[in-house]
């Protein structure tokens, strides 16, 4: 299949999964959680950005005659770059309240797609286990990019394309611990699994743009956007790693 026909497959099976086997009543807690995390990242967000381009344009000052309405303008840029930092840190927190449950949702997207399930089972300090190692790698590069994004993105013509390779750069490493469950189920190291993502960067992108996409849905979007990338991340896991069988199973209730 396509990058496109991958990404659409895996959420039209991540929807079956939540709405018509109701798996989605197994997960209002970690839902619940997403929402206020979501809350409490953008504040923290805001406040860096203010704190920060206070700093900037007080050294700027110093240098240049600079007028206090560039203070807004440094905010903006701040703000703007440092949402992709929180945005990342957002998708792999939500990924670590999910980890208790990824076994579940595991076992039952192999059963839909594979019609077989693996022999995988992990306690609850292993379930968590990786998802903040994945959470702390996809993080650590999320802020190096930003730092990057933040010096280069001042320079005049420059800064508009390093913005936009900014922005797919946190696109890619918001939709890598959502792909990973499955491939360390399949006995992936988080190096290993890192590697496979690479060869399909374009359907890793896409599922990345399209969770962003339903995120930014007005609250809605905060409580499904980050659910069904959950589900649809598994999914997309199992295409990568194995392909979709030929008359994958339709699992019942």
């Amino acid at each position: 299949m396509s990058m496109f026909e991958d990404v659409k497959f895996s959420y039209v099976k991540a929807h079956e999964i939540l709405w018509k086997l109701g798996y989605w009543r197994y997960l209002l807690i970690p839902i619940a959680l997403s929402v206020v995390l979501a809350f409490v990242l953008v504040g923290f967000c805001f406040l860096f950005s203010a704190v920060l381009s206070s700093l900037a344009h007080e050294y700027l000052s110093g240098l240049f005659e600079m007028p206090e309405w560039f203070r807004i303008i440094i905010l903006i840029l701040i703000f703007g770059l440092g949402l992709g930092p929180c945005y990342v840190l957002f998708r792999g927190l939500v990924m670590v309240c999910y980890g208790p449950f990824l076994d579940k949702l595991s076992i039952k997207a192999e059963a839909l797609i594979n019609g077989k399930v693996k022999d995988f089972e992990s306690g609850f300090f292993d379930s968590i286990k990786r998802p903040l190692q994945m959470a702390f790698y996809t993080i650590s590069a999320s802020i190096a990019f930003f730092f990057g994004g933040l010096a280069l993105g001042l320079i005049p013509l420059l800064g508009m394309f390093v913005a936009g390779i900014t922005l797919l750069v946190q696109m890619y490493l918001s939709a890598v611990p959502y792909v990973d469950p499955y491939m360390e189920r399949s006995g992936y190291s988080a190096r290993e699994s890192f590697r496979l993502m690479r060869k399909h960067t374009g359907s890793v992108l896409l599922f990345g743009l399209i969770g962003l996409l339903t995120t930014a849905i007005p609250i809605v979007g905060w409580f499904i956007g980050p659910t069904y990338s959950v589900v649809a991340g598994i999914i997309l896991g199992i295409l990568l790693t194995e392909g979709r069988p030929e008359g994958a199973v339709a699992d019942q209730k």
